[in-house]
């Protein structure tokens, strides 16, 4: 009677490489795809990060202007090498008006109207705050820095 031999069969060793190899490219091209999504996000998070540096500006964002981000820092207490890495970073800021409110022509009617109101300190409050304001601007600030850009809108008191 002929031994009989308890190893794997050739076929059965094939199979086996091939499901191990078809689960490793899933891993691999799992690994790939979130590589890249943490890639993503962590751009803009910088990107996010870097516009805030604007928007506690108040002097910037109202013109058309080029500048670095050191630039929009400059008041900051901030360390010596950060200041020389946010210089590398060049910036364009883009402002575009939307729209404006007057608000003298409507404070002069309703101060007119009010005239002949007997309370002349009700008279004085409305001239001082038509006075004080006499448009609303509100404008588009686009900021581009590298390949990346945010929009953001912002209000200007005149």
């Amino acid at each position: 009677m002929p031994k009989r031999s308890y190893g794997f069969t050739l076929i059965e060793v094939l199979v086996a490489v091939m499901i191990i190899s078809v689960v490793i490219g899933a891993l691999m091209q799992l690994f790939s795809t979130n590589s890249h999504a943490f890639s993503s996000v962590h751009q803009k998070i910088l990107h996010t990060n870097k516009t805030t540096l604007l928007l506690g500006n108040a002097v910037y964002g109202y013109e058309d202007k080029q500048t670095d981000l050191a630039e929009l820092v400059k008041d900051f207490n901030i360390d010596d090498d950060l200041r020389r890495l946010l210089k590398k970073e060049n910036v364009d800021i883009l402002y575009r008006e939307v729209t404006s409110i007057d608000f003298g022509d409507a404070a002069e009617s309703l101060a007119e109207a009010q005239s002949s109101a007997a309370d002349n300190d009700q008279n004085a409050l409305i001239s001082e705050a038509g006075g004080a304001t006499n448009a609303l601007e509100i404008g588009r600030t686009l900021l581009k820095i590298g390949d990346q850009s945010s929009s953001f809108l912002r209000v200007k008191l005149q």
